[in-house]
């Protein structure tokens, strides 16, 4: 998925990761969302992947982002990721996002289970993807109602936690108003790209003038919840 949308590994070593990704210029402001969330699990989650051992990986268990602001300078975004704590079988990482201009739009906070199973023992680097020319959006890759794009993939085979997430997120920012300032999404089980759709529900917990909060549930084709996904908007007054 990182290169049918761009995102490019720059530096990385035990505890960090930085990465760089095309920005959304000339698109819908809805399509910073994907970007910010495919950015985020990536840098953090790959911080922890320089500190594994052989046999082991990691899933997403829980990925909070905060966005700062929604107007980022055109050009490329830039990602760094870092290693807060690591325990045997849990890992805490950051990441920090930031325009072309070199201002912070988000920061966001992940917590990953590290594991040592059969999937870790057969994964194997293959052969490098072909580079996208141009890049895809990553606004496209998981849509409501509709099954995930092959591409949408990471190395285990399943969807990408960080575009799978931004689904819900703008979900909510249907109902909320617009997209939420800090959501966090809880990953509950994989989902493969293997042509099954999945879909969303959205339920509106507080509709303030100003405070707006609401939740979004992520189901696959057998209407199992996969992800869920607390969101809350502040409306500044003039």
């Amino acid at each position: 998925m990182h290169a049918a949308v761009g995102a490019r590994l720059t530096a990385i070593e035990p505890g960090r990761a930085d990465a760089v990704m095309p920005g959304a210029d000339g698109e819908p402001d809805a399509a910073l969302e994907p970007a910010l969330w495919l950015l985020a699990d990536f840098v953090s989650g790959l911080a922890v992947t320089g500190t594994l051992g052989a046999g082991e990986r990691i899933t997403t268990l829980r990925l909070t982002l905060h966005v700062l602001r929604r107007d980022p300078a055109p050009g490329p975004l830039r990602a760094a990721g870092c290693l807060d704590e690591r325990a045997p079988d849990v890992a805490l990482s950051t990441a920090e996002i930031a325009d072309a201009a070199g201002r912070t739009i988000a920061r966001a906070h992940g917590r990953n289970a590290v594991l040592a199973d059969e999937v870790a023992t057969r994964t194997r680097p293959g052969a490098a993807p072909p580079w996208s020319d141009p890049p895809r959006s990553a606004a496209g890759l998981v849509t409501d109602r509709a099954a995930p794009d092959p591409l949408a993939v990471n190395y285990a085979g399943v969807v990408q936690g960080g575009v799978l997430a931004s689904l819900p997120a703008r979900a909510l920012a249907d109902v909320l108003g617009g997209p939420p300032d800090e959501a966090s999404a809880t990953f509950l089980r994989a989902v493969p790209a293997d042509g099954r759709a999945v879909h969303t529900a959205t339920e509106v917990e507080h509709g303030g003038r100003r405070l707006r909060s609401g939740r979004a549930v992520l189901c696959d084709n057998r209407d199992r919840t996969v992800l869920t996904l607390s969101g809350l908007r502040y409306v500044a007054g003039t």
